[in-house]
């Protein structure tokens, strides 16, 4: 590997972009002084990564960028570039040739390259470990740093000697797996707090999860067998909800078609009913006349009879016709009584056949009315035909036209699409550019803008890094601190708890009747537990309790009595000494209850007893009240009274007082378990409070790693922004041009396209002008259709509305018809009883007169008598012929009586058929409506609770039967209710529990893994540290071997004697950071330190070191930085000898002024500055240095005879000849003897 060029832009003097292109050897480069000749090793120091400005001979490092001349501006920005070749080997990497790059802005942002991919400076670091390459290693001798190794202290010139061991990169990664320790330390205790954590929840959301999965598991099986009973039952609906539709069709059907009977029926009853009431009004008529005769006959015979009697005796005839004239009278009444009700019966059949002659009246007004409304809709709707067809054929007219506008049009057409393709290239062409234009503008502007603003960004950005890394530091205190507290809490917890210390508090016996073991061989349920556990109570109590219960401090709660007295026979029954206190849990001993004194509690009202010792504690605590503070106490005290304060003084009501002042915080069983308490409920405060920490510190390390995640674009953004302004700006150029071009030619086919469109007009104009009047027509047509169906359905309508107005005018005309009868009836009566009564007052007349005309009336009625003789057999047999008529005519009303009674028997028949399938569809159609309700009900049920549809209920699979067979729904409707009763009784169910359990066991299972891994870890990285430790012990030995050997050999040919060695001074903290001693003693000289060598011979001794480490590992490249300014001719030429021999295995870039020097080199590079404060290069490639003689100013000296220079080494590739000058500038330049 060698280092192939190096670029500079920027960079101190170097304002242009500047390359020098190097090739295996020696290259020298000179130049006057100030012409910035070590600029260039600087420059090479810099790009690897040289963060202190002394060692660039500058006071900060922004003074490496070019600052500017008389002439030229400052620059903003420094960059370097190296490039190394045939690297392979040497770095181990699959690029022939690696490319460092460093830049720096005006701002103070920088950036690091490696193959032009940005990368970390550390990357660059650990690319070249173990190369010898570096800002501190061997490879590169500043101007004045070659007896800095001399001069700088042992333990740092152990940094040499471990980077040509090669043990840097070890050394690095020992550091590395040192911090990686550290973090996995702290890593590995907050891990196994969170295990902790996780370990307490996973108990409490396993049972949650349990309940939950039950849940889950009852809810599907519910869900299955509940979609199978539904849709079982919905199948049975649906089975029903059909045939009642059949059902209800059936008996719509049947319904129309018993109409016509029904109505045939009708009409024949109305017919047979007509005939019947003419026949009875014919036999009425009969009847009245054979009345008549009948009454004429009988009452002829009984004027003969009468006669002859009134003849025979005349004086009894007088008494009787006044009896006759009385009964006369009697019957006159009777039938005027009579013919006034048949008066007021007929004002009543007047009134309603008014009524129905009306309602026939306007039946036949709406039937006219209705049918005058039908023949306008007919004449109407004839008329709208009529216009169709005429529409039509102007329809047909206008396409035609259309077609022939059209046929025109095509000519034009296919030129206008011709123009318009063009047009719609040039004009997306000229769009694209235009758009391409004003985004190249935008973008260089917007990236200029960028530039400015990320600089603003980037120190906001910087800012928040350090207040969020404060507030990440201040949080890791916290935590730490908290963590701190917690550890003593629970410190504190785990020795309150510890069984053992609890117990040596108790007396044996007390401790007998507390061992789990149960020695005394007790009931289960005989022992509650010791006193101190049967109290919940606060803490500033503890005092007040433990003074008031003292005595019973250490007793045990017993079950009862039997259990007292058991426990204290097996006590007695031991043998030996086993003193206990016991208390009765359920003692009923009867308590004499003490009014509180003024401004006391009682003392029993501020603890929380357990349940199973409420009664016990009342008994303890009776009449113990509770004094603030001792001017509290009232004196004297009430009989039976105690009074204690809260810090543990008891006054009795006889007098005595106690103080209770215990030493320690655990005085006794009760105060261990109050303090139990209290340490479990800080605990749980402090484990809360250290979870918020570690919350808080953990936003904290997130938002620090997103704000420099955002440092990092931002500063790419910034960097990409100004690389591509200039690019942007000269493409924006060439794209403007173009686009005036296109906007030239885009313009000329505009105005062709304009000509033709304005040839195209008049017939676009016709052709518009003929399709609106198309569109209007078709609009008319549409709206003809929708008004003629209007009409069409609107005369259906009518005519089915003048059908039912007919049926109800025939209605209306049999009404009034039978009215009209009933009413001739009533009048033909009303005429018989004015008969009859004219009648009954002409034989009150005669009688009347007969009575006053006795005399008179025996000749008068001797003739009558013989006058009705005469006529008895005419008038006899025409009432015989009467009453014959009247006979043939009640035949003929019973005839028709008979068919009357089975006209309506039929129709009574046919209605009830009719009423029968009218309740039956009435019936199917209300469970037709309740069943389609059932069924919607089902599905919103299921939807709701399940969220199927119809179809996804239909589609949802059966449940898994046993064996495989479908059960009935009544076999499966219990389970439905037992799973539905289940669910219910299980209450609130947290279903999020199973997921959360599933996650925490997962979390914990990644921990404890996490935890395993971090252990595993650890170890690996002690092994590492070990083996490194080791490794680079051994490497670093056999290395400080050979260089002190070579040293010795090499300082002993470059002084022509004296004696020099390397020695270890030992470190007691750290043996692999021990320094190293160099004793170096040239001919004739002993001296006590190196530093009282002269300048020459301390340049001679770091050469030695220096090509001693090379004899070891050579680097790839060393730069030497006027090494060989303090030497003089002679020591020049050992010194050149000696860099001679090295040169196949390194590259040597020597800045130099020497002529020696410089003629041994094989490319000369020289630094000037033709213009002031800017410095250029030029180089040459050189043949034979015997051959050409290079001329700086005067000849060059011949070197002394004892130090030969060597013949140039030759190389196995071929090389330009002498007249090839390359110079890599901006601009060429031809290099002379003279330039060099």
């Amino acid at each position: 590997m060698y280092l192939k060029s190096i670029e500079i832009i920027g960079f101190k003097s170097f304002a242009d972009r500047t390359r020098m292109t190097f090739e295996p050897g020696m290259i020298a480069i000179v130049g006057p002084n100030g012409c910035g000749k070590s600029n260039v090793s600087d420059a090479i120091r810099w790009v690897l990564g040289e963060q202190r400005p002394t060692a660039l001979r500058c006071t900060k490092l922004g003074d490496v960028i070019f600052n500017g001349t008389d002439k030229r501006k400052a620059l903003g920005m420094a960059e370097v570039s190296i490039t190394f070749s045939d690297c392979e080997g040497v770095l181990e990497t699959e690029f022939n040739e690696v490319t460092i790059t460093r830049r720096v802005y005006r701002s103070g942002e920088g950036q690091y390259f490696l193959n032009k991919t940005p990368c970390r400076l550390r990357d660059i670091q650990r690319l070249l470990m173990g190369t010898g390459i570096g800002t501190t290693s061997y490879s590169v001798m500043a101007q004045g740093q070659i007896d800095v190794i001399l001069s700088s202290r042992p333990e740092d010139r152990r940094l040499v000697f471990e980077e040509a061991a090669g043990i840097t990169k070890f050394k690095a990664d020992r550091k590395e797996a040192l911090r990686k320790l550290d973090q996995t330390e702290a890593n590995l205790l907050r891990l196994t707090d969170v295990i902790r954590e996780v370990r307490r929840q996973i108990g409490t959301l396993q049972r949650q999860a349990g309940k939950a999965q039950k849940y889950k598991e009852l809810r599907d099986e519910l869900r299955g067998l509940d979609i199978f009973v539904t849709r079982r039952r919905m199948a049975v609906l649906e089975k029903r909800i059909a045939e009642l539709d059949t059902l209800a069709a059936d008996l719509a059907a049947r319904l129309d078609q018993q109409g016509g009977p029904l109505a045939a029926a009708e009409a024949e009853a109305a017919r047979i009913r007509e005939e019947v009431l003419q026949t009875e009004q014919q036999i009425g008529i009969l009847a009245e006349s054979a009345a008549q005769a009948d009454s004429r006959l009988l009452r002829a015979q009984e004027v003969i009879r009468v006669n002859e009697q009134r003849i025979a005796e005349y004086r009894t005839w007088a008494e009787r016709d006044n009896n006759e004239i009385n009964q006369t009278q009697a019957q006159i009444e009777a039938v005027t009584i009579q013919q006034t009700e048949l008066e007021r019966h007929i004002e009543s059949l007047n009134a309603s056949c008014e009524q129905s002659q009306r309602e026939v009246a306007a039946a036949q007004q709406q039937y006219d009315e209705q049918k005058m409304a039908i023949d306008s809709a007919r004449r109407e709707l004839q008329l709208m035909r009529d216009s169709s067809v005429a529409r039509e054929r102007r329809i047909a007219q206008i396409q035609n036209e259309i077609a022939e506008i059209e046929s025109s049009q095509r000519a034009l057409l296919l030129q206008h699409e011709r123009l318009s393709s063009e047009y719609n290239q040039l004009e997306q062409h000229a769009a694209a550019t235009t758009k391409t234009r004003d985004a190249l503008r935008l973008e260089r502007d917007s990236l200029q803008a960028i530039a400015d603003e990320s600089t603003a960004a980037l120190d906001d950005l910087q800012q928040q890094i350090a207040i969020t890394e404060a507030d990440q530091k201040s949080s890791a205190e916290i935590t730490n601190r908290l963590l701190s507290q917690l550890a003593a809490r629970q410190a504190q917890l785990e020795v309150l708890s510890d069984p053992g210390a609890a117990d040596d508090e108790l007396p044996p016996g007390t401790q007998m009747l507390l061992d789990p073991a149960n020695p005394l061989k007790l009931p289960a349920d005989a022992i509650i537990g010791p006193m101190a556990e049967q109290f919940s109570a606060p803490a500033d109590l503890r005092l007040a309790l433990e003074a008031a219960l003292r005595a019973w401090l250490d007793a045990v709660v017993v079950r009862d009595d039997a259990s007292a007295r058991a426990v204290i026979e097996a006590l007695l029954n031991q043998g030996r000494p086993a003193a206990a206190r016991l208390i009765l849990a359920n003692s009923d001993h009867p308590l004499i209850t003490v009014k509180p004194p003024a401004g006391l509690t009682p003392l029993i009202s501020l603890i929380k007893p357990s349940p199973q010792f409420a009664a016990a504690a009342q008994t303890l605590l009776s009449n113990v009240f509770l004094a603030e503070t001792i001017a509290d106490i009232p004196s004297p005290l009430p009989s039976q009274c105690t009074v204690v304060t809260r810090n543990g003084i008891v006054f009795h009501a006889n007098g005595t007082i106690e103080a209770w002042m215990p030493e320690g915080q655990i005085s006794s069983p009760l105060a261990r378990q109050m303090l139990i308490s209290e340490a479990v409920r800080q605990v749980d405060a402090l484990e809360l409070e250290v979870a918020a920490a570690r919350k808080t510190q953990e936003q904290a390390t997130a938002r620090c790693a997103e704000l420099r995640e955002a440092e990092i674009v931002t500063r790419r953004q910034r960097d990409d922004a100004r690389q591509h302004v200039a690019q942007k700006d000269g493409e924006y150029h060439s794209v403007a041009r173009e686009t005036e071009r296109l906007n030239q030619r885009f313009s000329a086919v505009s105005t062709e396209l304009a000509e033709i469109k304005a040839q195209t007009s008049g017939t676009t104009d016709q052709q518009h002008s003929l399709t609106n009047e198309l569109k209007k027509l078709a609009d008319e047509r549409e709206q003809g259709i929708e008004r003629s169906a209007a009409i069409a359905a609107a005369l259906d309508d009518s005519e089915s509305r003048q059908t039912e107005i007919s049926d109800h005018l025939t209605d209306s005309r049999l009404k009034h018809q039978a009215l009209t009868q009933q009413l001739q009836h009533a009048a033909q009566q009303s005429a018989n009883y004015d008969t009859r009564i004219e009648e009954l007052e002409r034989l009150l007349q005669g009688r009347s007169q007969g009575v006053r005309s006795y005399d008179d009336g025996i000749a008068r009625l001797t003739a009558e008598n013989e006058d009705l003789t005469s006529r008895l057999d005419e008038m006899a047999n025409e009432a015989k012929h009467i009453h014959d008529c009247v006979d043939e005519g009640r035949s003929v009303r019973a005839q028709k009586g008979e068919e009357l009674t089975r006209a309506d028997a039929a129709l009574a028949e046919v209605r009830r058929v009719h009423e029968a399938n009218r309740d039956l569809k009435g019936r199917a159609d209300l469970e037709l409506a309740e069943s389609r309700m059932y069924r919607q009900n089902h599905l919103e049920r299921i939807y709701n609770e399940y969220g199927l549809n119809q179809e996804e209920l239909i589609a949802a699979p059966d449940p898994k039967w046993p064996n495989g067979v479908t059960p009935e729904v009544t076999a499966v409707e219990p389970r439905v209710t037992d799973l539905q009763n289940q669910i219910k009784a299980m209450g609130p169910v947290n279903l999020v529990a199973i997921e959360e359990y599933k996650e925490l066991e997962e979390r914990y299972t990644f921990l404890k893994a996490q935890e395993t891994d971090l252990v595993e870890s650890k170890k690996q990285l002690f092994d590492l540290i070990d083996m490194i430790n080791v490794k680079t012990s051994e490497m670093f030995k056999s290395t400080f071997e050979q260089a002190n050997a070579n040293f010795e050999v090499m300082f002993t040919k470059l002084f022509n004697g004296g004696t020099a060695r390397l020695s270890l001074i030992e470190n007691a903290e750290d043996p692999l950071e021990c320094g190293i001693d160099i004793i170096a003693h040239p001919p004739g000289k002993r001296p006590q330190s190196i530093t009282l060598l002269s300048g020459g011979e301390r340049t001679m001794t770091a050469v030695s070191l220096l090509f001693a480490i090379f004899m070891i590992k050579p680097s790839p490249f060393a730069l030497l930085d006027e090494i060989d300014a303090a030497l003089d001719d002679s020591n020049i030429g050992r010194f050149v000898q000696a860099l001679q021999g090295f040169l196949n295995q390194s590259q040597f870039l020597i800045i130099t002024h020497n002529q020696h020097t410089i003629a041994s080199a094989d490319i000369v590079y020289g630094v000037t500055q033709q213009e002031q404060g800017v410095s250029k290069i030029i180089s040459m490639k050189l043949h034979d240095i015997g051959t050409r003689e290079l001329e700086v100013g005067e000849a060059t000296p011949e070197p002394p005879p004892t130090i030969p220079i060597p013949p140039r080494r030759t190389r196995a590739k071929s090389k330009p000849t002498a007249t090839d000058k390359v110079t890599e500038t901006e601009e060429t330049t031809e290099a002379d003897d003279t330039d060099v």
